[in-house]
């Protein structure tokens, strides 16, 4: 069945832009500044705000987690408008990577949402032979625990680079240490950045905040973007409705989404209304792995091999 989404407020690239969405068979076939001209059943959107559906980071889930509680997780994500989740998997010991992605990919049978996993692990554990495990894996995704001891001047970042060679797994910084001071935090930040860009390996320069949506610039280092958290032609239609009344109005006359203070009235994932403002349904199952085909490849100066 075809549609439109008529007269919608699309906020993209932190501007907003007055669109109409002709949809079919949930995907979005056409989009432009106005469909009056095109009869098909149209949904009149004038007084909402649509943004794309959100990709957000968790640390929390573990294999050993309950029903109950995994589905509560769950809940609070999907109240927020997350539609993909990236999920994080810790590692030890290099040995235990198998058995824990195995035990990981197990739990998110139930997810109700897509979902990406990443591995977490300290600067030690991270060898070219843990990088080699993780592409087999399709894993592209890997959070390097930084601590005030770690000398990241002495790591063999050349042999990490060779091992990604033709698909770079982006490597993020995770500074758990509560020892450590904002300075110190800093100072460890911009000596990651340095070695990071001296080798030329595909990263971030700060940290990652779990639950709330990630920007565009990190998706697209990721390789996320734009298969999620974007509203494009051909694209998957995930995406989220607030109400224009419920916001607050920019010095510039324009809506400020605040993700704090606002809750989106609907909630799309794959064409289905998943939140009907906080009634939210919860179906095990139909959210599906996704894989990173290329990492950063909208970032080509982040990595050159």
């Amino acid at each position: 069945m075809c549609y439109i989404m008529d007269k919608v407020k699309l906020l993209k690239n932190d501007s907003i832009e007055k669109t109409s969405l002709l949809i079919n068979q949930d995907k979005i076939e056409f989009m432009r500044h106005s469909m009056d001209n095109i009869k098909f059943v149209r949904m009149d959107l004038s007084s909402y705000l649509l943004t794309p559906g959100y990709v957000m980071l968790d640390f929390s889930l573990h294999s050993l987690l309950p029903f109950k509680e995994f589905k509560r997780t769950f809940m609070r994500y999907l109240a927020k408008g997350c539609t993909t989740l990236l999920t994080v998997v810790d590692i030890d010991y290099e040995k235990e990577l198998l058995s824990k992605l195995k035990q990981r990919r197990h739990l998110m049978i139930n997810s109700p949402i897509d979902y990406y996993i990443g591995v977490k692990l300290s600067l030690k554990t991270l060898s070219p032979s843990l990088i080699r495990k993780c592409k087999q894996q399709s894993i592209s995704i890997i959070f390097v625990e930084l601590g005030k001891g770690d000398k990241l001047d002495l790591k063999s970042w050349g042999w990490i680079r060779d091992a990604m060679f033709s698909n770079p797994i982006t490597l993020i910084p995770y500074i758990a240490d509560e020892e450590l001071t904002t300075y110190k935090k800093q100072k460890l930040l911009q000596e990651w950045a340095k070695q990071m860009k001296e080798n030329r390996l595909s990263s971030t320069d700060t940290c990652l905040e779990p639950g709330v949506p990630l920007s565009k610039n990190v998706l697209m280092r990721l390789g996320v973007y734009p298969e999620k958290g974007d509203i494009r032609v051909g694209g998957q239609l995930n995406y989220n409705l607030y109400l224009l009344d419920e916001m607050n109005d920019h010095p510039n006359g324009k809506p400020m989404l605040n993700h704090e203070l606002n809750s989106p009235a609907f909630t799309s994932h794959h064409g289905k209304i998943i939140n009907v403002n906080g009634d939210i349904t919860f179906q095990p199952g139909t959210g599906e792995e996704c894989f990173i085909p290329i990492s950063g490849r909208f970032i080509p100066q982040t990595a050159s091999f």
